[in-house]
């Protein structure tokens, strides 16, 4: 459902006509396909949308931007040193190679953006010999070997008859009367709330996808522990005949493969048939099946406990998923980091510097995996209105608690957040210690200090009194993997 060729074409020709000689006042780039340009014209200020993305693929006046996760992308930083303060000189759209260029000029240094929105689809700032200063994502740069400092050429044309197909679907865009950018504007309209939509589920998906594994997980091993779980009667299967022989030892033979005894039960007499192992003895026989009745029986003991710890995990991903599933699209938005990390598999996961625990009611918890980690956690992945957790003097990891913009911490979280504080720091094994919390707008870092090294100001402390259950129910919130070290601060 992109914008049409016919729909570029009215766009990208309204945008050279009437934002030419604008000035580009920043930039964004949230993600690899997407960017924004301010321009400035007298009066006024447009925010430009370019979307390489597959079907919400366009060119558009924003009325709001997708929020940027995290540390910024290099791609907007390039913009922002290249573009800003540049005039746009005229925008272009080459229908045959489905490429949108925007020029810019400033004291006769020129720039072009370019827009690809042909598959791979990417975003690459030119220099003004055509060499490529930088491209908005690897993937996009591989398939089509475009570098920084290589010379950048347009894709190949579409054939004829794809470009008569293109040509003959009509425009959907319905100017209003009065709008300063109608055409541009308009396909805002089209696609601008179904990007929303589309990027607000694409972030469920990404929040819900370990959950439903560990869900997954969880409820097949439970399903085995409670087939182990229900083998009581096996094991007394198994005492029985063994009293039942030992009482007849003389009436076994060696090398016999069965026997048929009488055992006396309440309902009286019955004639029993018992197999047996023609290497045994008879007493080696009756002692087996007493070794399998006592080995059955721990068995049944440790599955029932084993039983209650998955139904505690089931529940806790069943939570954390009906938690996920409640939120709406602004709540998902603004958890938009989830986008740039890697969420495959269990254990350590590449680009992801943070252990994830399941705090009460499904809550999310952060905890850096080291010092390094717990940088990039404070200061690229968490947002300013996350809470920031950390204990009190001593070194150890930092603690981050996703919340919404204005949301509170529930109590229940913040005693399970600072547990994890203390269990990831020297103090861990103490009975009690101090935490101290604050947004992670108010944790700065410590100029020239080692990784990890931060201060922060209008901080909150209290003392947390360990609760041996609370702790041991966090760490098994988490999907298994090898301890890692404790990180400094």
């Amino acid at each position: 459902m992109s914008l049409r060729p016919v729909e570029l074409e009215q766009v990208v020709a309204e945008v050279g006509a009437r934002l030419t000689g604008a000035v580009a006042q920043k930039s964004w780039c949230p993600l690899p396909r997407l960017a924004y340009v301010e321009l400035r014209v007298p009066g006024r200020s447009v925010v430009l949308c370019l979307c390489a993305e597959g079907d919400l693929a366009r060119v558009s006046v924003a009325e709001e931007r997708f929020p940027t996760p995290g540390e910024p992308a290099p791609f907007q930083r390039w913009l922002r040193h290249e573009l800003t303060g540049f005039k746009l000189q005229g925008a272009r759209w080459r229908e045959a190679e489905r490429v949108v260029e925007l020029d810019f000029e400033r004291e006769d240094v020129r720039r072009r953006l370019v827009m690809e929105l042909g598959a791979p689809g990417g975003l690459l700032l030119l220099s003004d010999n055509g060499r490529v200063l930088m491209h908005s994502g690897e993937g996009f740069a591989q398939r089509r070997n475009l570098y920084p400092g290589a010379a950048w050429t347009p894709p190949e044309p579409l054939p004829p008859d794809a470009l008569a197909k293109g040509r003959s679907a009509p425009s959907r865009l319905v100017p209003v009367e009065g709008d300063d950018l109608p055409y541009a504007r308009a396909a805002e309209r089209l696609l601008g709330a179904r990007d929303k939509t589309s990027r607000a589920e694409s972030i469920r998906r990404r929040l819900a996808q370990p959950y439903r594994a560990r869900l997954k997980r969880s409820s097949r091993t439970l399903e085995k522990v409670r087939a182990e779980a229900s083998r009581g009667p096996d094991a007394e299967k198994h005492r029985g005949l063994g009293e039942l022989l030992a009482q007849n030892l003389y009436r076994l033979k060696r090398g016999a493969t069965e026997v048929t005894l009488t055992a006396y039960t309440e309902e009286g007499a019955q004639d029993v048939k018992v197999t047996l192992d023609p290497k045994r003895t008879p007493k080696e026989e009756a002692d087996w099946h007493f070794h399998q009745y006592r080995r059955l029986l721990r068995g049944v003991e440790q599955a029932r406990h084993r039983e209650a710890e998955l139904a505690r995990e089931v529940g806790l991903a069943e939570g954390a998923l009906a938690q996920i599933e409640k939120m709406d699209e602004a709540a998902l938005l603004a958890q938009a980091e989830v986008l740039h990390l890697s969420t495959g598999g269990e254990g350590p996961q590449e680009g992801r510097p943070f252990k994830e625990y399941l705090g009460h009611d499904g809550a999310r918890i952060w905890v850096g995996r080291g010092s390094e980690d717990n940088d990039t956690l404070t200061f690229k992945v968490a947002r300013p209105w996350h809470l920031w957790l950390h204990a009190r003097g001593v070194p150890g990891s930092h603690v981050v608690v996703p919340l919404e913009k204005a949301q509170e911490v529930a109590q229940e979280v913040l005693l399970d957040a600072a547990h994890l504080a203390l269990h990831h720091s020297s103090a861990k094994g103490e009975p009690r210690g101090e935490v101290s919390y604050v947004p992670v707008k108010f944790v700065r870092k410590v100029k020239g200090a080692a990784h990890g090294q931060v201060t922060f100001t209008r901080e909150k402390t209290f003392v947390v009194r360990m609760e041996p259950e609370r702790l041991e129910r966090l760490l098994k919130s988490r999907h298994a993997e090898a301890p890692s070290s404790t990180s400094t601060s």
